[in-house]
């Protein structure tokens, strides 16, 4: 076996002991926050800020010891907008391994294909694909805050449009996996990495 197989073993090894724990975590930090009332729509910003905040307080219950911060940099040369990733979490004390999330808010006109194609897949699943985040990695996340609209119209829309973006155009619904509604799971190819797997967590704020 090769090191290139070898690596890539141990990457499926170490996503396989992390990923449940951090989307359990995720759910669970959701659940607290989505009572909080705002006067008018939060930020993006200030959503995903109060999300990380309980992941933080909460992920001792979860064995997780690492860092998790929020706006982590991330530079590429090649890349003329790296961006920042969202919610990071660190999976060894170098940080050198993380898995991260991007977030991205949905009002009533954003659920159509435009946005998804420009916003959620252009600055989001996009930044995966070309190995700006989580490039050490096989596993990732978008977060989908829905603020207003129609919660099951925003599932319904991602499942239908996530399918041109997906390898073999396969969208998973996993939700029952969590007891949340909804988790969609789909994979992605990469240019000189291994593919990666990417879980949208949606959450109604609405």
């Amino acid at each position: 076996m090769n090191n290139k197989n070898v690596t890539s073993s141990w990457k499926s090894a170490f996503r396989r002991g992390f990923e449940k724990k951090y989307i359990d975590l995720i759910i669970d930090s959701y659940k607290k926050i989505s009572g909080k009332k705002f006067q008018q729509i939060p930020w993006e910003d200030t959503r995903r800020n109060m999300l990380c905040e309980q992941m933080r307080k909460d992920k001792a219950k979860y064995g997780i010891t690492f860092n998790i911060s929020t706006e982590a940099g991330v530079y590429d040369e090649n890349y003329e907008d790296s961006g920042r990733i969202d919610i990071c979490c660190y999976l060894n004390s170098l940080e050198e391994q993380y898995i991260a999330f991007e977030c991205k808010r949905f009002l009533k006109k954003e659920i159509i294909p435009s946005y998804i194609r420009n916003r959620y897949y252009g600055e989001g699943i996009k930044r995966f694909e070309d190995n700006i985040y989580s490039g050490n990695m096989n596993i990732g996340g978008m977060i989908a805050f829905l603020e207003e609209g129609d919660f099951s119209k925003l599932h319904s829309k991602l499942t239908t449009e996530l399918p041109q973006y997906a390898l073999d155009n396969a969208v998973f619904d996993i939700s029952s996996q969590y007891s949340h509604q909804y988790i969609l799971k789909t994979k992605h190819g990469r240019n000189g990495n291994d593919d990666i797997v990417l879980f949208h967590i949606l959450m109604d704020f609405s």
